[in-house]
């Protein structure tokens, strides 16, 4: 009876560790800031707080400098162009490595994926040094073709595209790699009845190998918008959120009223409507999905 209570419950003892790391590290802090959105927490003083219902949510609605509607208009083209920025590049990458020797793919995949893999804050100092308007490449290049150089990050014109442009080359290995698991899964007599049909490249693309990809855009794209609303490591080092918050995303909203103003209150409710943002992207992600799934079988 021992023994047999014994086998019952290892299984249980191997999982309690990782279950207790689990807990501390992933469940824990998610249900210390639903705790700390409700309340008037601060830095400095977090054990004893007082209840305040939802007086954070409705302070940071209507916050004036800056304005939350502008903020969540900022972070919604920051998203968007990140999400097609990032389908565009991944899947064109993807398809310049599907004809081409198994050798030759496995090492160009390697070197695509380096950006990837870099940590965002330098990718962040990396870019506002190419950005810069006395010593950075992009000026360099405006100048030899004779077009006077542009004040990227200081300009409401230019920062939040220049911002997309570093985050697109940040993260569209993780469409490169879906889409290239996808291709690979593409029947090859697919391809070479169009091309015995006579079917140009670019028919062939469109035509056969994207519709057979489909359900892998779906991944990445939720993927894709899911990390561009949560950027803040690539954001801060270029532009802090300027000018004039022309360029304040959610998670630096939260960052700054949180590290900066104390209001600890005010960033978990901040987290909060971030974290319930990317759950129904996930929810409308689940449905679209097994939508799909039907139609595909």
């Amino acid at each position: 009876m021992v023994l047999q209570g014994l086998r019952r419950a290892t299984p249980w003892l191997l999982l309690a560790f990782p279950l207790l790391l689990l807990f501390l590290f992933l469940l824990l802090p998610y249900l210390l800031t639903f705790y700390y959105s409700v309340t008037n927490a601060r830095l400095g003083q977090l054990t004893n707080v007082q209840f305040v219902g939802l007086d954070n949510f409705a302070a940071v609605l209507s916050s004036k400098r800056p304005a939350f509607s502008g903020v969540v208009i900022v972070t919604a083209l920051f998203t968007f162009g990140t999400l097609v920025g990032s389908l565009l590049l991944g899947t064109a990458l993807s398809l310049s490595l599907y004809t081409v020797s198994p050798s030759v793919r496995s090492t160009m995949l390697a070197l695509y994926l380096i950006p990837w893999v870099i940590a965002g804050v330098v990718i962040g100092y990396t870019w506002k040094l190419m950005y810069d308007p006395q010593i950075g490449l992009a000026n360099t290049l405006l100048e030899a073709i004779g077009i006077p150089p542009v004040s990227w990050l200081s300009d409401r014109a230019t920062a939040l595209a220049c911002l997309v442009a570093a985050n697109v080359w940040a993260g569209y290995g993780i469409v490169l790699l879906v889409v290239s698991a996808a291709l690979a899964n593409v029947p090859p007599n697919l391809v070479l009845a169009g091309q015995v049909d006579g079917a140009s490249t670019w028919r062939i693309i469109r035509r056969v190998i994207l519709p057979a990809i489909r359900p892998s855009f779906l991944l990445a794209g939720l993927v894709a918008v899911v990390g561009g609303l949560n950027t803040f490591d690539l954001i801060y080092p270029m532009t802090g959120g300027g000018p004039l918050f022309q360029t304040e995303t959610m998670a630096l909203e939260m960052y700054r009223l949180t590290a900066l103003r104390g209001n600890v209150g005010g960033g978990a409710s901040v987290t909060v409507i971030l974290f319930t943002l990317s759950l129904l992207l996930a929810v409308a992600y689940v449905i679209i999905w097994r939508r799909e799934a039907r139609r595909w079988s």
